[in-house]
């Protein structure tokens, strides 16, 4: 072994790795409620359809949707690191910290965006929601890495940290950008509806699936009594419930975080609102 030839573990680690993020590209990393989504589904642009459809939230740059294909990279650069390892007895070098750097990011923007879908469906928790093959690409891009080179720890350190701070830094201004964009243009939308939170639970509770068709997606005005507040520095939301438990919930950022704290239980109010739909609880057997 030479500092330019891996031993016989380093080689088979990048192997390993390599064989890995290939495997888990192809593998479900999350699970929506019932739909999974796997890691190539990013590269081909079905990650954005299958939130657009379920949850009402597109690709926020369509016109850069071929820029997804680069992480079709990540199983390609693995198959060049096992090139590089077996058949020219090197390291994985650029090549393997590459493919290593595109899983973590990618892994990273999976949590974020799962995290986030519970706003829309409190069924879907981050934790229960990740796959087995979100870990095994998390891990084994985080094994290419420090299997790229000999030596080189800040070099590595950097591939690994990098990314997680991309991905974090443009998923938090994209949805900056975007609750911005709603917020401004909800206030300035016309109502397709205005109704009494009663009667819009009502509807929901009874037809499902026809209310969800009638209301998703359009800009309504809920007119009724706050039935619970919670609010952060940042972020608050606003019930309006029925007698049975069944409730109409409304999100709101900071902008008007403030106004909703002033509200108390008891208060009448009306909000203009989009509607993202209903999702029904088999547990509580209510309907929100």
């Amino acid at each position: 072994m030479t500092n330019h030839q891996p031993g016989i573990l380093h080689k088979n680690l990048s192997v390993l790795f390599s064989l890995g993020l290939i495997t888990a590209f192809f593998l479900n990393w999350v699970k929506w409620g019932t739909v999974p989504v796997s890691g190539r589904d990013m590269a081909t642009g079905n990650f954005y359809s299958i939130a657009e459809t379920n949850f009402g939230i597109g690709n926020p740059f369509p016109q850069m949707v071929f820029a997804n294909a680069l992480f079709w990279l990540i199983p390609a650069l693995g198959v060049v690191v096992m090139l590089f390892v077996l058949a020219r007895k090197t390291y994985a070098g650029f090549y393997g910290a590459v493919a290593g750097a595109l899983t973590v990011g990618l892994a990273v923007v999976y949590a974020l965006f799962t995290n986030e879908l519970n706003m829309f469906d409190n069924s879907i928790q981050l934790l229960t929601s990740l796959r087995p093959g979100f870990y095994l690409a998390l891990v084994c891009g985080v094994g290419i890495i420090f299997c790229s080179w000999r030596g080189r720890r800040l070099l590595k350190v950097a591939f690994l940290i990098i990314p997680i701070i991309v991905s974090y830094a443009a998923f938090s201004q994209i949805k900056k950008s975007q609750v911005s964009e709603k917020t401004a243009a909800t206030s300035s939308l016309e109502a397709d509806y205005i109704i009494n939170a009663l009667q819009l639970i009502n509807e929901f509770v009874k037809a499902d699936t026809l209310s969800n068709a009638k209301y998703r997606g359009k800009t309504i005005v809920v007119n009724g009594t706050v039935s619970e507040v919670n609010a952060t520095d940042s972020t608050a939301t606003l019930s309006m419930a029925d007698s049975t438990g069944s409730y109409a919930i409304f999100d709101f950022e900071k902008a008007e975080a403030a106004k909703v704290k002033s509200l108390k239980v008891g208060d009448n109010t009306s909000v203009k609102a989009i509607c993202s739909g209903s999702i029904y609880s088999e547990i509580l057997e209510t309907q929100t």
